[in-house]
């Protein structure tokens, strides 16, 4: 970023469109992973359909991603993400016209639909590499830390924003076919906003961005084989992280304390506008820790006992004990976001940045769309209802363990020179 009164470079201006892109995104994201799991709930929707649409949109969303990983600077990283925005902004609003299952489920992959609150499609990948190159060394970890504070500070307002909605309708009414219109409408209207931002980013930054190879494009990406066994690693322990976390994705959560605890559409904004708001705090905490511990250690260490909090949800006897050590959970779970992302991009040279981010996060969010679907079956059942939680904790509590034992002694060497 700019120091003082010096004039913006492109490399800042490229920074500034992708920061406030991803502000905007994120409070879309904030939004529709509240509202539409309660209107699809009042529409008779049931679990298990509301689980299987949520498994198509990651999967969806993951297979993308994972197909398109080495030929992001091949396409160009700004010209992907235009039209990733072009076709969200086209294919939302048939949201409004229909509720055929097949039909929904081919919107919510071209319509960029989040269930989780977070990041889906190839946005946060691509941007991770484009950041990689704006910033180097111990810089890099807080512009990541700055960068995640955003997105969920600007999920945490999505909630706020349905919180209040739900303040306007009053505690005991529905969500109406009014409002979900207005809903999904802003929603689209975010990503033709997006679209123009990507537009205007500078094509010298672009250059940049791609370390010259949008001048001489490659067909296609060749990483050595010691990267591709990093890669495969990562992608696997980040795979049964994945899955675990898709069990208890925002989207299911709602869903959860709605039917369990009858919580309405003003108290689920507000308790997703407070686990979004200490996650986005604990991320900006995760540089300062990780200077000082490590980043892997960091990863680690405080995501272990967020994980032993998340399988305790369940059993908690009211719906206020639950909410808060949900939000207890919260104040942990994502410092390792950054720290991860950091550390991934610390362990392989720039130009097998690319391809590891685009990997990786697409076999999150592989992992991540394969269980949802699970988790219906679960939720149609309140005799099973804590099962999501248990296993989630159990899962993500054992990814914790292996990555630290694998990669303990794994250098990082392109930590400060890259």
């Amino acid at each position: 970023m700019t120091k003082n009164n010096e004039e913006p470079t492109p490399r800042d201006r490229a920074a500034w469109f992708l920061l406030i892109a991803r502000a905007l995104r994120e409070v879309g994201f904030g939004v529709i992973a509240i509202i539409l799991p309660l209107y699809w709930h009042e529409q008779h929707i049931s679990a298990l359909e509301i689980g299987a649409l949520f498994t198509v949109a990651l999967l969806g969303s993951s297979l993308i991603s994972l197909f398109i990983g080495r030929y992001v600077d091949h396409f160009g990283r700004r010209r992907l993400l235009m039209l990733s925005s072009f076709l969200w902004f086209v294919a939302a609003p048939f949201l409004l016209v229909t509720k055929e299952p097949l039909l929904l489920g081919v919107i919510i992959i071209l319509g960029s639909i989040s269930p989780t609150g977070k990041e889906v499609g190839l946005f946060l990948g691509i941007e991770q590499a484009m950041l990689s190159k704006l910033v180097k060394g111990h810089a890099r970890t807080k512009t990541y830390a700055w960068f995640t504070l955003v997105g969920y500070t600007a999920t945490a307002v999505g909630a706020l924003i349905a919180a209040l909605l739900g303040f306007e309708l009053g505690h005991a009414s529905e969500i109406s076919t009014g409002l979900f219109r207005v809903v999904v409408l802003a929603y689209s209207a975010i990503a033709l906003i997006q679209l123009i931002l990507y537009a205007v980013v500078p094509n010298s930054v672009e250059q940049i961005l791609n370390n010259s190879e949008a001048v001489n494009p490659q067909p296609r990406h060749h990483p050595t084989a010691q990267v591709r066994k990093v890669v495969r690693t990562l992608t696997a322990l980040f795979t049964v992280d994945a899955f675990g976390g898709g069990l208890i994705v925002q989207g299911l959560l709602v869903y959860w304390f709605r039917v369990k605890f009858g919580f309405d559409l003003t108290q689920i904004g507000l308790l997703f506008f407070g686990t979004n708001l200490f996650s986005a705090l604990s991320s900006l905490v995760a540089a300062s820790i990780s200077k000082r511990f490590g980043l892997l250690n960091t990863m680690v260490f405080t995501h272990l006992p967020s994980n032993i909090l998340l399988a305790l949800v369940p059993f908690a006897p009211t719906g206020l004990l639950a909410a808060v050590v949900l939000l207890a959970r919260h104040m942990l779970s994502q410092m390792d976001v950054p720290t991860r992302q950091a550390y991934t991009m610390a362990i392989v040279d720039a130009e097998d940045r690319g391809y590891l981010a685009a990997t990786t996060n697409g076999a999150r969010s592989l992992g991540t769309g394969a269980s949802p679907l699970i988790a219906g079956v679960f939720l149609s059942s309140t005799s099973l209802f804590a099962y999501p939680f248990v296993i989630a904790g159990g899962l993500k509590a054992a990814y914790d363990i292996v990555i630290y034992s694998i990669f303990r002694r794994v250098p990082t060497p392109y930590t400060e020179t890259q």
